[in-house]
């Protein structure tokens, strides 16, 4: 592990210090009492935090680093391990909840590369080294002179644990038995049960509670990222909802600024618009005439007029012609007709010719019955023998045959009579006088019919002309009336442009009247609503920003807005209440997926150890089987190597054989060959030796990550010579990857880092003000 950077908020006695160390060695200088050991525990305490427990020693070690000024530890560390950074954060706040001083504990550990928690709320120190904080004590944080021992239960304790070494007080046998129960406890031999199994259950039971948190929290997310664009929402429609407001208060100031503004520009308008309609009235006035509808209309019904009244006498022209062609009466029928006039008329001579046939009819009828009372009074006569009877029937007889004889006269005369006045008609009997009377009548009505018609036609031609001439006579007054010259030819042509040239002129003088008329009238509607209103008064009231920002608004708009952006919020309080009950729900039942990565890392770890140890005790017992004293011989020789190359160097090669026992017992062998304990050596050199079993320690005890190494005040007695040789021991630890931290109170350190250590950093604190 590289430790990058410290920030010390509050710890001991230091208050917000930030250090960026280098990877190899750092020197902290400093006077006494000034902070050199609050750094290095602060170090110890990023890594593992206060002791557990309530003793006395571990109230003390808290209340000696809680910071006096702020009452509370707290800071950050940055790392880096196995070429990932990582921040390490914690905090120490005393509570006052109970008569005796509890304090709350908070750690994070957090990928810098993901920026995700990481291994939940374990120990750095536990999650990089894999060694508790009193193997760590005991072995990488040398403390001040005469704190250089190891606490030799601990040390062995984990030795033994890495190396599967039994209890030197146990035989082999109940060694393997005992290994052998522990491995049944860990892990059975049919693999069906064991303390491995029930955390793979416990884990497989968390991933699946994981699976479920991590929904929630995504599902929370989302939730709070909603609910944060529903309450931005919500704020853009208040902040428009106060505008909206604003701009009703001085809406109708501002309508009655707009009204005066568009009246002055529509009596400008209204000047420009009269001025235009007049100027176009005056150019197109012909000798003083301007035309109007009415002339439009007087010209084109002239024209049909002219049009109609030409076709009229041509008509009329073309029907005179007609009854002049048309054919008469024969020489015999007007003879006959003559005739017929001579005698009274056809009425007369038809009664005439009825008279004659009545009377011979009758003198027929008259002539028989006067023959047959004739013939019976002869008959009467010749038969009656009284003479006065006989007298009587002769007498009777004569009388009726002079009657016969008179009616016979008259039979001759009227057949004569109606034969007479039929050759002159040139027919024979009734019947044909008849036929031919009926012809005159028809003739008669023909020829005079013709006589009329033809003296209509005439008088329809003179009639029809007049018609014409006044109709030309009328156009031609309304041609010349506006300025124009009666054409000589083409006149459909000439009427048709000028009729054309007309209706262009009204078109846009009714348009130029019109928007005339309609500002006029818009103007004295304006004029009437802004007669009790004082412009000055009005536009004083608004500033000139309101004005810009309400031009061309209609009021209804103001409103509809203020509906709207009210809705609007309505709506997203609702929305908010809605998910923020959602997210109350969600909150209530979902849990901390960092906890729950962080329990099932740690069973993780756990069930690895365990399965670890499994192994462990798998070879541990085969080891402990065939060669356990074997194996336990390997330690010593292992620390004692380690221990010897790292005196070689502190002392420049004058001791040159260490050994390690299986109690941490240091010995040597001194220049005669003989074999002797570290207390015959000086206070120094014994000090020597054991931070050299430390270093063993640390290269045999660190196998994940190599920890940084503290020295606090461990220079103290040595002289200049050796502390030289100490220093290239301490570069030899930073080639080999362990980091170091010296806290001394003399510059000497600093000088020999700069000198022997590449890039060594030196850090000389200050005293606090």
């Amino acid at each position: 592990m590289i430790i990058e950077k410290i920030i010390i908020k509050s710890f001991g006695v230091i208050t917000d210090m930030t250090l960026e160390f280098s990877e190899s060695v750092n020197v902290i200088e400093g006077q006494n009492e000034i902070g050199k050991s609050t750094i290095a525990a602060f170090i110890r305490y990023m890594l593992y935090g206060f002791p557990d427990g309530d003793s006395e020693s571990s109230l003390s070690e808290r209340k000696k680093r809680i910071n006096w000024e702020t009452g509370v530890a707290q800071g950050s560390m940055y790392v880096r391990v196995n070429k990932k950074r990582y921040l390490i954060t914690r905090s120490t706040v005393p509570t006052d909840n109970s008569a005796r001083a509890t304090y709350k504990e908070e750690t994070s550990i957090v990928d810098l590369e993901t920026g995700a928690p990481a291994f939940g709320k374990l120990a750095a120190g536990d999650v990089f080294f894999g060694v508790d904080r009193e193997l760590f004590d005991n072995t990488a944080f040398i403390g001040q002179i005469g704190d250089t021992a190891i606490d030799e239960g601990a040390v062995r304790q984990s030795i033994e644990n890495i190396l599967f070494s039994g209890s030197e007080k146990i035989n082999n046998e109940r060694a393997a038995a005992r290994i052998f129960d522990k491995m049944e406890a860990l892990l059975r031999e049919d693999e069906k049960g064991g303390v491995i199994l029930d955390i793979a259950d416990r884990q497989e039971g968390l991933e699946e509670q994981l699976k479920v948190c991590e929904e929630d929290n995504r599902r929370i997310l989302e939730r709070e990222a909603e609910l944060h664009r529903i309450r931005v929402r919500r704020a853009e429609a208040e902040a428009s909802l106060e505008k909206l407001h604003d701009l009703d208060t001085c809406y109708g100031n501002v309508m009655l600024i707009q009204t005066f503004d568009q009246l002055h520009a529509l009596e400008e308008e209204c000047e420009e618009k009269t001025e235009a309609y007049n100027a176009f009235i005056r150019d197109n006035t012909r000798q003083g005439f301007v035309p109007d509808q009415q002339y439009l209309t007087d010209l084109t019904a002239s024209r049909l007029g002219v049009g109609e009244a030409y076709h009229s006498l041509g008509d009329a022209q073309d029907a005179y012609t007609e009854q002049k062609k048309a054919v008469g009466i024969t020489k015999e029928i007007e003879g006959a007709i003559a005739v017929s006039d001579s005698l009274g008329g056809e009425k007369a001579v038809l009664e005439a010719a009825k008279g004659h046939g009545k009377k011979r009819a009758l003198s027929i009828f008259l002539t028989s019955l006067l023959g047959a009372v004739s013939l019976g009074g002869l008959v009467l006569a010749l038969i009656i023998a009284t003479p006065w009877l006989k007298i009587t029937a002769g007498v009777l007889a004569g009388c009726a045959a002079l009657g016969a004889g008179w009616f016979g006269i008259e039979i001759y005369r009227s057949a004569k009579a109606l034969k007479t006045l039929a050759r002159r008609f040139g027919t024979e009997g009734l019947a044909d006088l008849r036929g031919k009377i009926g012809i005159i009548g028809e003739a008669r009505t023909k020829r005079d019919a013709m006589a009329v018609a033809s003296e209509n036609a005439r008088l329809a031609v003179l009639k029809a002309r007049e018609r014409y001439e006044a109709s030309k006579k009328t156009l031609i007054s309304l041609i010349v009336k506006w300025g124009a010259e009666p054409p000589t030819s083409e006149l459909g042509v000439f009427l048709d442009a000028l009729e054309g040239e007309v209706r262009e002129f009204l078109d846009k003088k009714n348009e130029l009247y019109d928007e005339k008329c309609n500002i006029e009238i818009t103007v004295r509607e304006l004029r009437r609503t802004l007669a009790d209103k004082s412009e000055i008064d009005v536009r004083g009231q608004v500033s000139p920003m309101k004005r810009k920002a309400l031009t061309g608004m209609k009021y209804e708009t103001i409103k509809t807005g203020i509906a709207d952006q009210k809705a609007r919020i309505e709506e997203e309080d609702r929305l908010a209440f809605d998910v923020e009950n959602e997210l109350s729900m969600l909150k209530g039942r979902s849990g901390d997926p960092g906890e729950f990565y962080s329990r099932i890392q740690s069973l993780d770890r756990r069930k690895q150890e365990l399965l670890e140890k499994h192994h462990a005790f798998f070879i541990a017992l085969e080891a402990i089987r065939s060669a356990s004293d074997a194996l336990r011989a390997e330690i010593s020789p292992r620390l004692g190597e380690y221990a010897t190359r790292m005196m070689e160097i502190m002392t420049d090669k004058k001791y040159t054989s260490f050994d390690v026992s299986d109690g941490l017992k240091v010995s040597f062998v001194d220049a005669t060959g003989e074999k002797k304990s570290v207390d015959f050596l000086s206070g120094g050199t014994r000090d020597m030796a054991y931070i050299a079993v430390r270093a063993a320690l640390i290269d045999m005890l660190y196998t994940l990550e190599k920890p940084p190494v503290c020295f606090d005040e461990s220079f103290a007695h040595q002289d200049n010579v050796r502390a030289r040789s100490m220093m290239k021991a301490i570069k030899q630890l930073a080639d080999e990857g362990c980091q170091s931290f010296i806290f001394t109170c003399r510059g000497r350190e600093s000088a020999l880092a700069m000198e022997i250590v590449k890039n060594a950093g030196v850090f000389k604190l200050s005293p606090v003000e």
